[in-house]
């Protein structure tokens, strides 16, 4: 008997989750998308880490300020605090656009969601669609018509007989979408998530009790959810955390729920006794009224960066007449206060970003000098843009002008080069030197070529010198000029 055995068909392992990507370093955990490429290179050189905490925070001073310095109180007058009060109010709806875009992704990827904050069926309701995507009625229209016209082309006796099924693999579904602004997402998709149990909402200003005990309660629904399923995703989505709806003046209770949500996600990311991983990513939006609550002296902002594992932070040149002249292109600006390294001793964004700047060549030529962690430079300066159909990140830079409303010396129609100016000037110097009488030089009499004497033939030395002494004759010695 051969000790050569067939051994049966391997199991399939489950089949991946879409919208996750395996890491090109070596980490413990998968990718997710934000929903923005640029975004996703910024934190970790495409994508974040499974188990994360990402934060967008609103900022008065993105360009100057630190991560110690938000939301710390102001030593100015009350008109500097008005002032900060309205910048932090113009950059709110441009944080939880980025929430938007991570939330539709989300869905698009078919994860499980929850959406807690103010107003989340609003939210929902308002999310971007998928850019090239046809319409929901327009779709079924055609699909319609393009199955009576098949039905008409094969013959009554093939009609009954099943149809031969492609060769070709669908196409898998792309790690982050697409999106386009001027479209909104049908609400036929939402739906159908409501009724297969992967989309939860929760407003705190609903609810009667404790709302961080009624949000808890709905993460725990998507958690049973998740746990049914061969793959599941996990996105939650913290909308205007920190507004009045979220607290009655006690901003311990902001730190705490945070902190259980990043244990959540880390748990469910890195689970033990060999339980299946659930990719998990919690994303908040902070609110602007975070800045000013009362906190026995404790920077709420600055806590809450701290707990989180990437805080972004986004101010709006709205609020300044001058860099809104400067940067007309832009929207505000984007800064980067922290970035996640979970499982990792060294921070792979320093290395792996490309807008940022901050890798191994992207120092300049000739340059020495290393940044943090051994990178190549110092980190560039970032600003985003927001269009009719997207939202875009890019290194902050003037235009090609250097600026809209710049200063400009223009030329006058009638003006003249310097040189042609300068001629007739110095023409008119030289007619004046010509004019004005010359002084009197004194001359020295010279031999009149008639009186002058005639020279021997050359015939040799003799007449070579006496040739010399008569050319002499005529011409004045040294002792008679007087000095």
């Amino acid at each position: 008997m051969s000790v050569f055995k067939r051994r049966g068909a391997a199991q399939r392992s489950a089949p991946p989750a879409e919208g996750v990507r395996t890491p090109s370093f070596k980490s413990p955990v998968p990718l997710l998308s934000s929903g923005i490429p640029a975004l996703d290179d910024i934190l970790l050189g495409g994508g974040i880490s499974s188990g994360s905490v990402l934060t967008f925070v609103p900022c008065a001073d993105t360009a100057t300020a630190s991560v110690a310095q938000l939301g710390a109180t102001s030593v100015h007058d009350g008109v500097r605090d008005a002032a900060d009060a309205f910048c932090l109010a113009l950059v709110e709806p441009y944080t939880d656009l980025l929430l938007s875009y991570s939330a539709a992704q989300g869905i698009v990827s078919q994860h499980v969601s929850v959406v807690l904050g103010d107003a989340p069926d609003a939210f929902l309701e308002g999310l971007m669609g998928v850019a090239g995507e046809a319409e929901p009625k327009k779709e079924a229209l055609v699909e319609e018509t393009t199955e009576d016209v098949q039905r008409m082309k094969i013959a009554w006796r093939y009609d009954h007989k099943q149809r031969a099924e492609s060769l070709t693999t669908p196409q898998a579904a792309p790690f982050s979408s697409v999106f386009d602004l001027s479209k909104r997402m049908a609400p036929t998709v939402l739906d159908q998530r409501r009724d297969k149990g992967m989309l939860y909402t929760f407003d705190p200003s609903l609810s009667n009790g404790d709302p961080f005990a009624g949000a808890w309660a709905t993460i725990e629904k998507a958690l049973t959810k998740c746990h049914d399923m061969a793959s599941p995703v996990l996105r939650i989505h913290l909308r205007n955390f920190g507004s009045p709806s979220w607290h009655h003046g006690i901003a311990s209770h902001l730190f705490r729920f945070l902190l259980q949500l990043r244990r959540l996600a880390r748990t469910l990311a890195l689970p033990d006794n060999g339980k299946l991983a659930v990719p998990c990513l919690v994303t908040v939006s902070l609110s602007a009224f975070t800045a000013q609550m009362p906190a026995d002296g404790a920077n709420v902002v600055n806590r809450l960066a701290h707990l989180s594992d990437a805080c972004i932070g986004l101010s709006s040149f709205a609020a300044s007449p001058g860099l809104r002249d400067v940067f007309p292109d832009f929207t505000g600006a984007l800064r980067v206060f922290r970035t996640q390294a979970i499982g990792m001793l060294a921070n792979p964004s320093l290395r792996a970003s490309v807008l940022r700047g901050m890798g191994a060549g992207m120092a300049p030529s000739g340059v020495t000098a290393h940044g943090e962690g051994g990178a190549g430079g110092g980190e560039n300066n970032l600003a985003f843009k927001v269009r009719r159909k997207r939202l875009v990140i890019e290194t902050l830079h003037l235009d090609i002008e250097g600026g809209a409303r710049e200063q400009r010396q223009k030329p006058k129609e009638d003006a003249q080069p310097r040189a042609a100016h300068r001629a007739p000037a110095a023409t008119s110097a030289t007619s004046a030197l010509t004019s004005a009488p010359a002084p009197a030089v004194p001359t020295v009499p010279s031999a009149s070529p008639a009186l002058a004497p005639k020279m021997p033939a050359f015939s040799g030395l003799k007449s070579l010198r006496v040739r010399g002494l008569q050319s002499m004759q005529g011409e004045p010695r040294p002792e008679d000029y007087e000095f």
